[in-house]
């Protein structure tokens, strides 16, 4: 009898301070749920930064994830669309599927740029209807989506979201902190991108941008396209173009060959390895990267 109540109170106790398992789509999510959610979280994440999330697949170790997860954060705004419901169906979880007590897409909480108006479909290419999803280059941005974090954590743990508000205003402290910070090393200079993924880092520390090599989102540029986009960036004087890893290398040695103007390969996320493996880190490699 001795024996049994000693296993029932262990039981008990292990389960009072049992973490939340929390699966993050991306390493800047994890970033956001670890500062909000502190000891009281266990955080991983599907993909590294480094791969293009508007595509993956519903892979056998990301179901396994899910399944054990109390909670699934996603940046949303149907930035991962094409894979996740596959990935969120597929692991029988039913709490963190959407509605669920444990889903959590973090882009609820933003008010995004560039939501389209009117008719919105495949011949635009891969236009997104609530708006760029690509916020988190933009720090108080990423503060504003923490509060849906908040808000599902408290939900899984209501006794613990005092603190988790707590954290929170920690967290979108040092957000502002470190956009201050970054202004102060950015060169103000007209820019470009090759997708519209760093539009919320132009946005947020007033540099010009005129515009992305792509005609349409997720679609190759033409030929005529590159020519005309390289001409129109050497007389407006662009004095750099953003890439990440996943656009055509290609196209971007014809558009520098065309115009001169020097492209950077960089991540538009926070990566699980190198230099831009923290939110901060991420930052003063964007402002670093400017010419």
């Amino acid at each position: 009898m001795k024996n049994i109540i000693l296993a029932l109170t262990f039981l008990l106790s292990s389960s009072a301070f049992a973490k939340i398992k929390v699966v993050a789509t991306l390493p800047d999510i994890a970033e956001v749920v670890r500062a909000i959610g502190g000891d009281d979280v266990d955080v991983s994440t599907l993909l590294s930064g480094n791969e293009d999330p508007h595509f993956s697949d519903a892979r056998p170790d990301y179901i396994l994830k899910v399944r054990r997860a109390d909670v699934v954060c996603a940046i949303g705004l149907d930035l991962e669309i094409g894979w996740l419901p596959k990935v969120l169906d597929k692991s029988g979880n039913a709490k963190v599927q959407p509605g669920g007590l444990g889903f959590c897409e973090l882009g609820h909480a933003v008010k995004p740029l560039e939501i389209p108006v009117g008719v919105v479909d495949r011949s635009l290419g891969d236009v997104h209807p609530h708006g760029n999803p690509h916020f988190t280059t933009d720090p108080l941005k990423l503060a504003e989506s923490g509060e849906e974090v908040v808000r599902v954590l408290s939900s899984v743990d209501p006794a613990k979201a005092s603190e988790f508000q707590k954290n929170y205003e920690t967290f979108k402290k040092k957000m502002a902190d470190l956009r201050m910070a970054t202004q102060k090393k950015i060169k103000k200079v007209k820019v470009m991108e090759y997708h519209k993924e760093f539009t919320y880092f132009f946005a947020a520390y007033g540099l010009e941008s005129a515009g992305s090599l792509e005609e349409k989102p997720g679609m190759p540029p033409s030929a005529a396209r590159i020519a005309a986009v390289a001409a129109n960036a050497k007389q407006a004087k662009v004095a750099v173009l953003f890439a990440t890893a996943s656009a055509p290398h290609a196209t971007l040695e014809r558009f520098h060959e065309l115009s001169g103007i020097p492209v950077v390969t960089v991540p538009s996320y926070v990566t699980t390895s190198g230099e831009s493996k923290t939110i901060e880190g991420l930052q003063n490699l964007l402002a670093n990267s400017i010419p």
